[in-house]
Order: structure tokens, then sequence, then C-alpha cells
């Protein structure tokens, strides 16, 4: 996206009441312009500006030329525990390429996190971050579920199922015992007998119904729901700095259809699914909840603390 283009729609959404900025990728630290974003964002009046970067050299080289005031946190990317998982999915040497970034970042003062997306090449070993984290300083570590959208579609074998998945989150208030990083997770999938934990904390079904956020592509698509990204559902375009409504197949009505309909056809926990994930039944042909008796779904833009961040 070319610079004026890239102002123009963060003066666009921080005109609609945007307070919180992520700027992320592919890698955004290769944007020739990637300081004056940042810079920019912060000079309209964006209160959290927050990247997300695989930690690689350019991203060192601009962190050096920018303040750990420029963001509220800086996210680096970490697939596994070690480079012998992490290296199989980023490249040979990122791994400790990454560190040395992250090192650099925490010792300067940025509020530095990991982000990790759990696959079934690295599910051994990345709890492993736990440790690296609290040595290095890093504030926070955040786990993800792998999902096969965007470059997941070409590596389906490293999927992992809604039971394996719930197993190893269930893992985590163990694993972040007497570790001095909070912890962060996206649950995706819950015990039928537990969705009422999210419930506690606020979680009233899809996200997306909010407006919450916003993902805006170079090419201009807006979508809410980060899961409909290799889809044409997305709500609307920006064109010249101006929001065009997408008039076709909108993510919007796929939300709203759920309240009447629940996605699965019977909802489990109507006061909390209200209508399930109508996302993941388009994009992989069912619903968790109606494959899995025992299974609701959570919206994927909802996140989940345990250990020190509970």
């Amino acid at each position: 996206m070319e610079y004026e283009e890239v102002c123009d729609t963060l003066a666009f959404w921080r005109k609609m009441g945007g307070s919180k900025l992520t700027i992320l990728g592919g890698e955004p630290t290769i944007h020739p312009q990637y300081c004056e974003i940042i810079r920019f964002a912060n000079e309209i009046g964006y209160e959290h500006v927050i990247t997300t970067t695989n930690g690689l050299k350019p991203a060192a080289r601009k962190f050096r030329a920018l303040e750990p005031d420029d963001f509220a946190y800086v996210q680096i990317s970490l697939d596994g525990g070690s480079a012998d998982s992490h290296d199989q999915i980023r490249g040979r040497g990122t791994f400790d390429i990454a560190l040395e970034t992250a090192t650099y970042a925490a010792a300067r003062g940025f509020d530095t996190r990991f982000i990790c997306t759990v696959n079934a090449l690295n599910m051994g070993d990345c709890l492993a971050l736990l440790d690296i984290a609290d040595e290095l300083g890093v504030s926070l570590v955040k786990y993800h579920v792998f999902s096969t959208i965007g470059q997941g579609n070409e590596n389906t074998g490293w999927a992992i199922d809604p039971h394996t998945w719930i197993e190893f989150y269930e893992q985590l208030d163990a694993a972040a015992e007497g570790h001095k990083t909070r912890v962060w997770y996206q649950p995706t999938y819950a015990r039928r007998s537990e969705v009422g934990k999210y419930a506690d904390e606020g979680y009233r079904g899809c996200i997306g119904r909010t407006l919450d956020r916003i993902s805006v592509f170079p090419d201009g698509r807006c979508y809410v729901c980060s899961y409909l990204f290799d889809t044409d559902f997305n709500f609307a375009n920006m064109r010249d700095g101006v929001l065009e409504v997408n008039r076709g197949r909108n993510e919007l009505e796929l939300f709203a259809g759920v309240l009447g309909s629940s996605s699965c056809g019977s909802c489990k926990v109507p006061g909390v699914c209200m209508g399930g994930c109508p996302a993941e039944e388009l994009v992989m042909g069912d619903s968790s909840c109606g494959s899995h008796a025992d299974i609701v779904p959570v919206c994927r833009l909802w996140k989940s603390t345990v250990g020190a961040s509970s």
C-alpha cells in the first residue's frame, strides 16, 4: 500500500473512532515508510499502536530507528519454543534472529510480547516460550490455534482438531504457574461444560457483530472476521480514503443470520453461543458444534487469560 493511501486509511478510521491500531502483514517492517507510518499513527491520536513482526533483521533495523513510546507493545512471532520447531515453519536460522530482536527490544524498554501459532509441528515444545519470555523480560505470550486459511491451505497436515486444541490450552494454567510473564490464548472451541467460564469473562458470541475491529488489506478489502480473509465476504472496501459497503455477499449479513437460525441447527448454549460461528461453517463446510456433540465454538477474535493474567 502506498504511503499516502496508508495515511488516508488511518485518518479515516481515526475519525470513525478507532483508538487501537495494529500494523501487521505479511511482514510490516519491510514497508519502506514503516517508521513514518508508526509516527503518523501516533500523531493523529491512536492511543495504542501495536505491531506484529517476524523479528528478523528488517524489524531490528526499524526498532533501532523508533522509540519504545512509539508503541503500546511489539509482538514477535515465534512458532515454537526452539529452533527445531520454529525453523521448520519459518525457515532455517530465523529462531535465533527473532530471539536477538526480542532481546534487544525488551532490553531497550519496548513492551515486548511473543505470539505463537500452535500446530502439529510445534505443539510439543511451544510451552518452552514461557521460560524464554521470563529470561528476556518479555511481558506476555499469546497462543493461537493454527487455521487452514491463507498459507495454512498449503499445510493442512499441520492442523490440530478441536479436542486436541482444548487439551493444549487446558494445560496452560499449570504451565504458567510460577512464571512472571502473562499468558493469553485463543479458545476457538470450548467444552460445553466449560463455556460458562467465557460467559463470566464477558463473552457473548460472535464479536464480529460489534464492528469492534476492522482489518484493512492493501487492496482495500475490509473485514471484521479474520476467518473470512480467503473469501469475498468482506463487508466493505476502502477507495481513496472512502469506505464503500460491499453490496454483494457480506460478512455482517452472515453474522446476523445466526441470530435467527443457529449455525449448527440446534444451539446448545444460546445465551452464550448466540448462534455459533457461521464463518467456520462457511470456510470448513461444517460447524464444530455440529460435528462434535460436546464442543461449542468460541469466536476467534476472543482472547482469554491464564496464570498471572487472571
